[in-house]
C-alpha cells in the first residue's frame, strides 16, 4: 500500500511515497514462515538424495567385487578400493580400504572365512548423525540399513 503526503515545496505540491512499518512487517512475517516450512523439506529432500547416492555406491561396491573375484586367480574378493576401480565400475578416487563420498565414508573389508571367501562395506554418515540411516552390504548382496547406528548382516533390507 502507498502512502501519499502532500508536501510543500514552495508553490509545487511534491507527492512522497512508499511503505508502512506495518506493511514491512507483515511481509517479513510471511517470509518467515515460509521459511519455517520449506527449510526442514529441503535439509529432507538433500539427505535423501544423499541416501539414494550412497545405496547406488553400494549396488556398484557389489558389482565390482564379483567382477573382481571371477577375474582373480585365486577366487578371493578384494580389500581396496584401487582394486575395484581396475574393474572400470568405480570411479577413481583416493582411499585403499576407506572413501569418503556424498558425506558418507565408506569401509571395504575382505578375507576368507571356514574356507569362504567374504566381503563387507559399511557406510556410515561422516557427522555420525542419529537422525539418518546407516549401511552395510555384504556378499550376498542385501543392502541393509540401520537408523542412527551402524548397520550389521541383521539389519533390515533396504
Amino acid at each position: 500500500m502507498t502512502v501519499i503526503r502532500p508536501i510543500r515545496s514552495g508553490d509545487a505540491l511534491i507527492r512522497a511515497k512508499g511503505f508502512t512499518v506495518i506493511e514491512l512487517l507483515f511481509v517479513f512475517g510471511i517470509l518467515g514462515i515460509l521459511a519455517i516450512i520449506a527449510i526442514p523439506a529441503y535439509t529432507s529432500f538433500i539427505q535423501k538424495a544423499r541416501e539414494t547416492a550412497v545405496i547406488t555406491m553400494l549396488s556398484k561396491i557389489r558389482k565390482a567385487e564379483e567382477v573382481h573375484r571371477l577375474g582373480d586367480p585365486t577366487g578371493l574378493y578384494s580389500g581396496d578400493f584401487q582394486d575395484l576401480v581396475a574393474t572400470g565400475i568405480l570411479s577413481p578416487a583416493a582411499g585403499t580400504a576407506t572413501r569418503d563420498e556424498h558425506d558418507y565414508r565408506f569401509t571395504l573389508a575382505s578375507g576368507v572365512a571356514g574356507g569362504i571367501p567374504y566381503w563387507t562395506v559399511n557406510a556410515n554418515p561422516l557427522d555420525g548423525s542419529a537422525s539418518v540411516r546407516w549401511f552395510f552390504v555384504d556378499e550376498t548382496g542385501v543392502i541393509r540399513f540401520e537408523t542412527g547406528a551402524p548397520a550389521t548382516s541383521a539389519s533390515p533390507p533396504v
